[in-house]
């Protein structure tokens, strides 16, 4: 009898020495429960990936001192990690909400619009396009776009945590009219110019032709005369038709650039 209990303090002795050094009975571990607005984004403790959101919870070991999560939605490479620290004794459980900050990229036609954020009374000046920023919460808020000569467009804010608008303006009447109008005045008197060189072209080819034909009538009569002093006058009056020529070549020149320009 004394013998099975001293073998009975040796045992429970011998437990309770392992016990104390046992490590997964000094480290319970934690277990956390998380939620978030993203329920597909990464968890990771410290840097130990743990699976996703909505995969919780999950037990850590105590020796963790924070809980982070990635978003893995597409196009939203912008948006940085949040997290949160961990404070629990070994064997808790420790619930934690985690959401992201919604984002917002405006993007205008065309670019450097202003980009106000309308909440109630208050207004507050985002940026020029592209323009991007975040809010926890836009409830009651719009987003206006304005441009000067242009209508001013008005977003209603989405609730994703990475959002894109692309907003087209629309240009004023009075500057559609007023380029209309300029385009009319530049039109017209492109239209002047035209004339005005191909009226100088035909001029200048009949001159060409007529000083050419009394330049040959002078000449022939010098050929049946032999009078030399008809010579200076059929060598003056191919000068002229040779100036009108190149006027007129010149001319046609012109009126061929400009209508390949246009």
């Amino acid at each position: 009898m004394l013998i099975s209990k001293f073998k009975y303090v040796i045992v429970v002795g011998a437990f309770c020495v392992i016990s104390h050094y046992n490590p997964l009975h000094a480290q319970a571990p934690i277990l956390v429960q998380i939620t978030s607005n993203d329920p597909n984004a990464a968890v990771y403790a410290d840097s130990l990936y743990l699976g996703l959101v909505h995969g919780s919870p999950y037990w850590v070991h105590p020796s963790i001192h924070r809980i982070r999560l990635r978003t893995l939605m597409p196009a939203s490479w912008s948006v940085p990690p949040i997290s949160s620290p961990l404070v629990a004794q070994p064997s808790d459980t420790v619930q934690l909400a985690l959401n992201f900050p919604m984002y917002h990229r405006v993007e205008s036609f065309p670019l450097g619009a202003e980009t106000w954020l309308q909440s109630g009374e208050q207004r507050r000046f985002l940026g020029v396009t592209p323009v991007v920023f975040h809010s926890h919460g836009l409830r009651d808020s719009l987003i206006h776009v304005e441009m000067e000569a242009y209508e001013s467009a008005t977003i209603q804010p989405k609730t994703e945590i990475w959002n894109v608008y692309n907003v087209s303006l629309t240009p004023l009447e009075s500057s559609l009219m007023s380029a209309s109008g300029a385009s009319k005045i530049e039109k017209k008197q492109r239209q002047w110019i035209d004339w005005g060189l191909a009226t100088v072209a035909v001029v200048a080819g009949v001159l060409a032709v007529d000083y050419k034909f009394r330049a040959d009538r002078i000449n022939d009569r010098y050929l049946e005369t032999g009078d030399t002093s008809l010579r200076p006058r059929v060598a003056r009056l191919d000068d002229y038709s040779g100036v009108a020529l190149g006027v007129m070549q010149a001319g046609i020149i012109t009126l061929g650039i400009r209508f390949v320009l246009d």
